[in-house]
């Protein structure tokens, strides 16, 4: 997993603020006990699942929680049912590249590609960056967390 002392400033920044214990908090955000303390403690980044239901806990972009930007505004997704999934799809659609372009392109195993698109499963987050970064939008877009691509 990732370490990121950036993160691990943000993450307590945003939990000093709530004025709840980390305990309290961590119950209330829905993550288990060693994902929030080796969060807090060591900026270590949790799984993009962890990592999203944090960000929508505090209502932040992933850039924000990562520490990559100080702008803290985030308007949520109009549509609720948007998934990555999709996005990945319409993204590959727009740019008329096959998914296995984008993987070639990207150091993205074929067969990854196929678990997420079958399995429903998500990248992890350094995979989102790079996939972000290649389509040009925000990891919250990708993930359909929000409708604003940057």
């Amino acid at each position: 997993m990732p370490v990121s002392e950036a993160f691990k400033k943000r993450i307590n920044y945003l939990a000093d603020e709530t004025y709840l214990t980390k305990t309290e908090l961590r119950l209330k955000i829905g993550v288990s006990n060693s994902s929030f303390f080796s969060a807090t403690a060591y900026g270590i980044i949790p799984t993009t699942k962890t990592l999203v239901k944090i960000a929508d806990y505090f209502d932040v972009s992933i850039n924000y929680l990562l520490g990559k930007t100080s702008e803290d505004d985030f308007i949520k997704s109009d549509d609720s049912d948007a998934t990555f999934h999709e996005r990945f799809v319409e993204l590959c659609a727009e740019k008329k590249l096959s998914f296995y372009k984008v993987g070639h392109d990207c150091g993205i195993d074929d067969s990854l590609i196929l678990h997420w698109l079958k399995q429903k499963f998500i990248p992890t987050i350094d995979t989102l960056e790079i996939l972000s970064d290649y389509f040009g939008v925000s990891p919250d877009y990708l993930l359909g967390r929000s409708d604003f691509r940057m």
